[in-house]
């Protein structure tokens, strides 16, 4: 009789740190976290554009960070694709930047030689 009251009260209080167990996080956080630090290697901190999407992007990863503490797992990975494009887009605005300046470069640099061979 001992045995089975032991056996019903360990299983009960099993299942009750099952229930007040937090979800694990969803994948979308670290799609997010990595995209958010791609950003930051890339330099997106020193575009003015850029910049403002990557604290965009910051901004949603908290408020992401909120809505899981609070169990809204819907809202913040709805939150946290959006902070992932957001960290996406700034590094590819880096990324055109740099390629436009580039191209710049090179048509200087074609004009230059244009008005050499004249």
């Amino acid at each position: 009789m001992f045995a089975k009251a032991a056996l019903v009260l360990a299983a009960l209080e099993l299942a009750g740190c099952a229930a007040i167990r937090s979800p694990s996080a969803p994948p979308e956080l670290s799609h997010a976290l990595t995209a958010i630090r791609a950003a930051e290697r890339e330099g997106a901190g020193a575009d003015r554009r850029s910049a403002m999407h990557l604290a965009l992007a910051k901004s949603e990863l908290a408020q992401a960070r909120r809505r899981l503490s609070v169990g809204d797992q819907e809202g913040a990975r709805w939150l946290l694709r959006r902070a992932e494009v957001d960290a996406e887009l700034s590094a590819l605005m880096v990324r055109e930047a740099g390629l436009r300046d580039a191209a710049g470069r090179t048509l200087d640099e074609a004009s230059t030689l244009a008005r050499r061979a004249e």
